[in-house]
């Protein structure tokens, strides 16, 4: 009888204390680990550049605007920029480049842009000012690729040092935040040692802002309004519009890895 009171009486109390827990809204359960969150973030966005991804999305829309920067020039201001992806060669952006809207599209081996006469301009200045790298003979349209062999993605978290910068309320949903540094070999070899960064995530591990910062001197935020994976994109969205296809400027390959180049500073 006793025994039966005793286990009565233990039953009550931690019924007791899941009820103030729940109440006082403490976790019940350690947070995820901030490098497993990290990967969760990661990998859709690589499994999609993947040559043998375990997933059946391979495709990417991808929508960004500019929250904040320092020195921000007055044409950046509100400026947002569009992507769809899809592999093995598809890409279509749209984003505020060199002073310009543009629109650009490789499907396969073709590639076009729009508007097509801002573009050639764009293109003519910057040959005119000497800001146009060589042509490089080598290049070729090739499928996307990881720049690490696949069977390493599982440490790709690994590449950072990451910490739990606590949560974030955003439009009424309580996110993570990670604060993240390049482990530190890495970082002295891009010379990017004084760059930190915080992520700030949905609770499904969808980005929601990015905030890049140098120390003291320079920081900026961009704010991810729409992730989305899917198997495929429509056919057409690797097309001109029919607005769009009365300037439109086709350009080979070896344009294209020029411009490219020039915008990111390649050589």
């Amino acid at each position: 009888m006793q025994e039966a009171v005793r286990s009565k009486t233990k039953l009550v109390k931690t019924l007791r204390y899941l009820l103030l827990f729940l109440l006082l809204g403490h976790p019940l359960f350690a947070k995820e680990n901030p490098y497993d969150l990290l990967g969760r973030a990661l990998m859709p966005f690589v499994s999609v550049l993947a040559e043998h991804a375990a997933t059946p999305n391979r495709a990417l829309l991808l929508s960004v605007r500019l929250e904040q920067m320092t020195d921000l020039p007055a044409e950046f201001a509100g400026a947002h920029a569009d992507l769809a992806l899809q592999y093995p060669d598809k890409l279509r952006l749209h984003a505020p480049i060199q002073g310009e809207d543009l629109t650009i599209c490789r499907n396969g081996q073709e590639v076009w842009i729009y508007p097509g006469s801002r573009a050639s301009a764009l293109l003519q200045k910057l040959e005119a000012e000497h800001k146009l790298p060589k042509p490089d003979p080598k290049f070729r349209l090739a499928p996307f690729r990881l720049p690490v062999p696949e069977k390493q993605l599982v440490f790709l978290p690994a590449l950072f040092q990451v910490e739990d910068a606590g949560q974030e309320v955003i439009d009424g949903e309580t996110c993570r935040v990670l604060g993240l540094q390049l482990n530190p070999t890495l970082a002295r070899s891009l010379e990017v040692e004084t760059w930190s960064a915080r992520l700030t995530l949905h609770a499904d591990a969808r980005p929601v802002r990015l905030t890049l910062r140098n120390q003291a001197e320079w920081s900026g935020s961009v704010r991810f309004d729409t992730v989305k994976f899917q198997p495929s994109l429509p056919p057409e969205t690797w097309q001109p519009s029919a607005d769009q296809a009365a300037d439109v400027t086709k350009i080979p390959p070896l344009r294209y890895n020029q411009f490219l180049r020039a915008l990111f500073g390649g050589k």
